[in-house]
C-alpha cells in the first residue's frame, strides 16, 4: 500500500530540475543596484529591497567559490547521490516507519520517508568500511534516522541524543518495539552527551536546528569523528536577540566561520562589515512551503533559498577543512522531499594527524577561535 501511494504521490510532484540549473546564479543586477556596502533601511523604499541588495552582494562575491565546490564534487549532484535504499516500508517493522501514527497525509508521509531514507543512505556510505561503527544521532527526536541505521547495521552501536523528555520517551518505545539491542537513548544536550566520554565514529542529524548543526560539527571535529547532518533553521545563526544555548562554544552571529568566506565577503564591506550580507543570506535560506509541505524545486523562491543554504553550508565545510578535515556537500533526494535538503559531510584526517593537531584550538569552540 505504501509503495503504491508513494508512486502516486511522486507522480503529482513536479520533476526536480538539474542541480546546477537550480544553483545557476540569477541574471546580474545593474551595477547601480549593488551598493559598496549594505546600508540600513534608510535608502530603500522597502525592506525587501534591502534584502535583495544584500543577497545580490553576497552571491556576487561567493558564487564562484560555492559553485566550484559543487561542480568539483560529483556526489553533490542529485544524479550521483548515494543510491536509494529502495525500502519497502510496508514490509519493515512498524516502528521503523517515520510516518507511522504521525502523518495521515500520504504526500507528507512519503516525503518524510524519503528524507529519512536519503540521509541514512548518506550515513551508510560514510561508515561502509567500518566493521562495527559507532553512530550518534543528535537532535534525534523520536529517532527516525538512528533507529533505521541500527536496524540496517545490526553490528553497529547507535545512540539517540535528544533534549525533549516527550521525544525520548517515544524513542525508547520505538527501540523496544523493533527489538533493537544495539540502540540506546540519551536524554540531554550535546554538551551533556560529550561529558559522558562515549566514543563514536559518526554523528548524524536530520534537520538540526540553527546552531545545533554547528555544535554537532564542532564536537565531531574535537573528537576526530565524521559527521553527516542536514541543517535547518539557518536564520537562527544570524539572530541577534536570542541565544539558543546549543553548546560547544556556539554563539549567535559567530558566522562566517571560515577564513575563506570571511575574506571573500570582506572586500568592499562597509558599515557592519561582512556580517550584514551573511546575515541576510542565512535568513533567506529558510524557505517556507505552502500548506501540506509541497513546493516546486524549480521555483524562484526555493532557488534563492538553495543558493543561500549552499553558501552557509560551504562556510561550515571550509571551516572544517581549516581544522584538517575533508568533506563535501550533498543533497537529500528526491530534491522535492524537503525544502531543507542540504547535507554536510565531514571526514576526519588520519588518527595520527588528529592527535597531532593543536589541542588548544581543538578545545575552543568556533566562536572563540574567531576571536583569537
Amino acid at each position: 500500500k505504501h509503495d503504491q501511494t508513494d508512486l502516486a504521490a511522486r507522480s503529482r510532484t513536479p520533476a526536480p530540475p538539474a542541480l546546477m540549473d537550480v544553483l545557476a546564479p540569477p541574471p546580474p543586477p545593474a551595477e547601480a543596484s549593488i551598493p559598496g556596502h549594505i546600508p540600513g533601511r534608510v535608502g530603500f523604499r522597502r525592506r525587501s529591497e534591502q534584502r535583495q541588495a544584500a543577497l545580490d552582494q553576497a552571491w556576487r562575491r561567493c558564487s564562484g567559490l560555492v559553485l566550484a565546490e559543487i561542480q568539483g564534487d560529483p556526489s553533490a549532484s542529485s544524479s550521483t547521490a548515494p543510491a536509494p535504499l529502495g525500502l519497502a516500508w510496508a514490509e519493515l517493522p512498524a516502528g521503523l516507519d517515520p510516518a507511522e501514527g504521525e502523518l495521515e497525509d500520504e504526500g507528507r508521509a512519503s516525503r518524510k520517508r524519503d528524507q529519512v531514507a536519503s540521509l541514512v543512505a548518506h550515513a551508510l556510505a560514510m561508515v561502509a568500511d567500518l566493521p562495527n561503527p559507532r553512530i550518534v544521532e543528535f537532535g534525534a527526536g523520536s529517532g527516525h534516522v538512528g533507529v533505521l541505521l541500527a536496524h540496517l547495521r545490526p553490528e553497529a552501536s547507535v545512540a539517540l541524543v535528544e533534549t525533549k523528555e516527550y521525544s525520548t520517551a517515544v524513542a525508547k518505545q520505538r527501540v523496544e518495539s523493533v527489538g533493537l539491542k544495539n540502540c540506546h537513548v540519551f536524554h540531554g544536550t550535546v554538551d551533556g552527551y560529550a561529558e559522558t566520554g562515549e566514543a563514536w565514529d559518526l554523528a548524524v542529524g536530520l534537520h538540526t536546528c540553527g546552531l545545533l548543526t554547528d555544535a554537532v560539527l564542532n564536537l565531531a571535529v574535537r573528537r576526530g569523528a565524521a559527521a553527516c547532518v542536514v541543517p535547518c533553521c539557518y536564520g537562527q545563526v544570524a539572530a541577534s536577540k536570542e541565544d539558543h544555548n546549543r553548546g560547544q562554544g556556539t554563539a549567535a552571529r559567530m558566522q562566517p566561520l571560515s577564513r575563506a568566506l570571511a575574506e571573500t565577503l570582506a572586500p568592499e564591506a562597509g558599515d557592519g562589515g561582512h556580517g550584514d550580507a551573511y546575515a541576510w543570506c542565512a535568513k533567506a535560506a529558510d524557505f517556507t512551503t505552502g500548506r501540506g509541505g509541497e513546493f516546486d524545486p524549480a521555483g524562484a523562491g526555493f532557488q534563492t533559498a538553495l543558493r543561500c543554504m549552499r553558501t552557509v553550508d560551504a562556510d561550515r565545510l571550509w571551516w572544517a577543512r581549516e581544522q584538517g578535515y575533508s568533506g563535501s556537500l550533498g543533497l537529500l533526494t528526491p530534491l522535492g522531499c524537503s525544502p531543507k535538503c542540504c547535507v554536510v559531510r565531514l571526514v576526519p584526517p588520519k588518527a595520527a594527524s588528529v592527535q597531532g593537531g593543536d589541542p588548544e584550538r581543538r578545545e575552543a569552540g568556533p566562536a572563540q577561535e574567531r576571536k583569537k
